[in-house]
């Protein structure tokens, strides 16, 4: 069997293999090394010294510096700011260590950090100076990054109290072509596919001091296959990358060389998880837009985990909402479970509002939509029918594809190809709605005058009557038209949003819309307060009427007729008053006419 020897002096201690009481014994062990005493020579002294030495001036100078450090960010120093960091930048021009090195430090990164911001225009650019060749390293590491970061934003500002000088200027413009020398041909590919280059790569580009060629020639020597640039060095220079792409100075085979640079520049990415930066996003866009079915297939397959990054800008969501459609049931699934708890947000956001409405008209599990999505937009949907994007996302689902509710780059968007989504899309809408649109109707009936009154609920109120005519929604804003109608100039009645929305409907030619709209709001709103209505934004509602075919356009020019000049008389009071008439003007030519 196996046993462990075991010795009973503490060096002799360890494992081995024996067989038992046949296993050898440990006759002698070696006694352990004994320290020899180093004899005391004049040289051994002196380099003690010397070493204990260097080793007190390091203490004492960190402790220097980390007192004028606290004394800089202390908003109620007694000396100026200038002089503090001038005495900071001489104590560590006296340490061995390289600045570089030291920048490269959690406490070096914070103390040139506090130098740039309350150092003199000529303190910092001594700080450039020092640091100009080490910036393509310093831009990779953890704290290095955000001094090269600030670098760039305090050598590139200049007074915000008064216009900058010619001077100024010219000293702006040398700093930055300065710093983004270090920032050429051979370290821009290692330092864009770092984690912290990459951040400050983007910092550079979406700065505001930077100028648009400089941005360009920053982008392009990342995103441009070197081959392309040599031959056509004016077209790279002037033009973005999308435009490059359809450009008709390419042949197509330097087009598919661009693509496919792009294609492996975005696989890298995604290795290197640099999702998170817009600069990525512009690359997602142009290869989005220009890529064949199969690539699209491909990348979606690759990105998707990582989709949510997208949404943080617009060229990262319209790369996005191609993607979308190439996606397979089971990759959809666990990009809607990321997005959850921000489908509301989302459906409001500027950049992000197409992406709900896309994945409304592709995705086919649509009991998933109702459980997460929908559900979610229920809890805010008041917020949702009265924000600028919030209520063309239901409309969506109201009335996809109208071209009455939606402009056309929405329409081109959400039409984009989409081979993966199988189920009917009529089919899709109708089990949605059915799950959405007792909210709706919830939040108009609420206060149906408001909603008329408010530019995003207003489309969302008429979208809502065009999909399906919801008699007891037109009973309860003409009840809430009765109680606006007794307020001082007809109250919201005579806003140029409630008209405008009331315009609208009244051209629609329907039975519907003279039985429970048309009639009953000149019965009851209008007429009864004609000569107060006739001098407000209401008189273009009653050439509308007049318009109209049947009894509603009867019974609206009797009663006109009838009580002409009465109406005449308010008009001339109203106009003599300063009150704009025009509208009340052109309904009582139109009567001559009659």
């Amino acid at each position: 069997g196996k046993g462990k020897g075991k010795g009973k002096d503490e060096y002799a201690k360890g494992k081995g293999k024996g067989k038992g009481k046949d296993a050898p014994k440990v006759v002698k062990v070696l006694d352990p090394p004994k320290k020899r005493k180093i004899e005391s020579t004049e040289d051994g002294e002196e380099g003690s010294k010397s070493g204990k030495a260097n080793a007190s001036t390091k203490v004492a100078q960190k402790k220097e510096v980390t007192s004028l450090y606290t004394e800089l960010i202390n908003a109620g120093r007694e000396r100026k700011a200038e002089e503090v960091v001038a005495d900071i930048l001489s104590v560590l021009s006296n340490r061995k260590e390289p600045l570089q090195d030291y920048s490269s430090k959690r406490i070096g990164s914070r103390v040139l950090q506090a130098c740039l911001k309350w150092g003199s225009q000529e303190q910092r650019k001594q700080l450039l100076a020092s640091l100009q060749e080490h910036l393509p390293l310093l831009a990779t590491n953890r704290f290095g990054h955000v001094v090269v970061m600030k670098l760039f934003l305090y050598i590139a500002k200049t007074t915000a109290q008064r216009k900058p000088t010619e001077e100024e200027k010219k000293v702006q413009k040398q700093n930055l072509k300065q710093f983004m020398n270090a920032f050429r041909d051979k370290n821009i590919s290692t330092i864009f596919f770092h984690r912290h280059g990459c951040k400050v790569i983007n910092a550079l580009y979406f700065s505001e001091h930077l100028p648009t060629q400089e941005k360009r020639q920053l982008l392009h020597q990342v995103f441009v296959p070197q081959t392309i640039a040599l031959v056509k060095p004016e077209l790279v220079g002037s033009k973005p990358l999308r435009g490059i792409l359809s450009s008709e100075e390419l042949s197509d085979t330097q087009k598919e060389s661009i693509l496919s640079h792009l294609g492996d520049l975005l696989d890298r990415a995604i290795d290197k998880e640099l999702l998170a930066y817009d600069i990525v996003h512009l690359a997602f866009q142009t290869y989005c837009e220009f890529a064949s079915a199969e690539r699209l297939k491909d990348l979606a397959e690759k990105c998707i985990e990582g989709g949510p990054y997208l949404l943080s800008s617009r060229p990262g969501a319209e790369a996005l909402l191609r993607l979308l459609g190439y996606c397979s049931a089971k990759q959809k699934k666990p990009f809607l479970k990321d997005l959850k708890g921000k489908y509301a947000a989302l459906a409001m956001n500027t950049v992000d509002y197409l992406i709900p409405m896309r994945l409304c008209s592709i995705v086919d599990d649509t009991k998933a939509l109702s459980d997460g999505m929908l559900s979610e937009w229920k809890a805010e949907m008041k917020e949702l029918c009265f924000d600028k994007h919030g209520h063309k996302v239901l409309a969506w689902l109201l009335k996809p594809g109208d071209k009455h509710f939606f402009a056309p780059y929405e329409l081109e968007s959400l039409s984009l190809p989409a081979p993966t989504s199988l189920k009917e899309p009529e089919k899709r809408q109708q089990e949605l709605l059915k799950a959405i649109r007792p909210s709706i109707q919830a939040v108009l009936l609420a206060d149906p005058v408001k909603a008329m009154s408010s530019d995003s609920a207003r489309e969302l109120f008429i979208a809502y009557l065009d999909s399906e005519w919801d008699s007891q929604l037109v009973a309860a804003l003409i009840a809430g038209c009765v109680k606006a109608a007794d307020e001082e100039e007809m109250g919201a009645l005579n806003t140029g949003v409630f008209v405008a929305g009331m315009l609208t409907l009244l051209r629609r030619e329907s039975k519907s819309v003279d039985t429970d709209l048309a009639l009953p709001f000149w019965q009851k709103v209008l007429s009864p307060r004609l000569e107060k209505a006739v001098t407000t934004r209401c008189s273009f509602i009653m050439s509308a009427l007049l318009k109209r075919k049947g009894k509603v356009a009867e019974e609206t020019l009797k009663t006109l007729k009838s009580k002409k000049r009465t109406v005449e008389q308010a008009v001339k009071a109203a106009k003599s008053s300063g009150a704009q008439v025009q509208g009340a003007q052109k309904l009582l030519d139109s009567l001559d006419g009659k």
